[in-house]
């Protein structure tokens, strides 16, 4: 089978890594670039004659269609294979879909991208948004908690996009931010995150899961001796 076409990632990053599991799931063969260099390639004329915002991941079909945004990306290579059920049965599954796939990049990515920033001085430290970004980050663990606790997988009987995203985002949060104190409240969810990862054909993306032992902190600079 001839590769459905080419995309543009880097290993660590999160929607790169959502789209080859959809890949690998759907059975959808693609190229991946592996002298793609970061912040280079991507910056060149002949990449934004392409992909004019100069962003990855990016999606180049063998025939000749182009894409990009991560979730466009993924649902697009989901539909490439129908039979999978990556985007559920009915309109019913894929609103159902769509709206854990949101919640998880919206509530969840957000939350520990920002943390993440805030803690390693990308953006100027503020205590109360930190308490805010952790309290967000915890009500939406919660809500996906309560539904697992009643389910195997967030829609249906079978993994779909929306366990991707869930899990692919949470994976990277156990490892950062989501410390000993809170991972006891979220037990079914930590199970669904481990099944997902631990799919033959998905390990190798996924990567090893690692617990943190204390959340990310903010480290204050040490102040100049006078």
């Amino acid at each position: 089978m001839a590769p459905a076409g080419t995309l543009w990632t880097v290993p660590y990053q999160t929607s790169g890594k959502i789209i080859r599991s959809a890949a690998a799931l759907g059975g959808v063969e693609i190229t991946i670039p592996t002298d793609y260099e970061h912040r280079v390639d991507n910056l060149k004329p002949e990449f934004k004659a392409k992909f004019p915002h100069g962003k990855i991941p990016a999606w180049e079909g063998s025939n000749g269609f182009k894409l990009f945004e991560g979730f466009a990306i993924a649902r697009y290579i989901s539909s490439l294979a129908p039979n999978s059920g990556l985007l559920g049965a009915t309109a019913e599954d894929a609103a159902l879909i769509h709206q854990w796939i949101h919640l998880a990049d919206f509530e969840v990515d957000n939350s520990v991208t920002s943390i993440r920033g805030i803690c390693l001085g990308m953006v100027p430290y503020s205590k109360a948004m930190h308490t805010t970004l952790n309290e967000r980050l915890a009500r939406t663990l919660e809500t996906l908690e309560k539904h697992l606790s009643k389910c195997t997988f967030l829609v249906g009987e079978r993994i779909t996009l929306a366990d991707i995203y869930v899990a692919v985002i949470v994976h990277k949060g156990l490892g950062e931010v989501i410390d000993p104190a809170l991972r006891p409240k979220l037990t079914n969810l930590i199970r669904h995150t481990e099944t997902i990862a631990n799919q033959p054909k998905l390990k190798e993306i996924f990567g090893e899961l690692t617990f943190a032992q204390k959340a990310i902190q903010f480290t204050p600079p040490a102040k100049e001796k006078k």
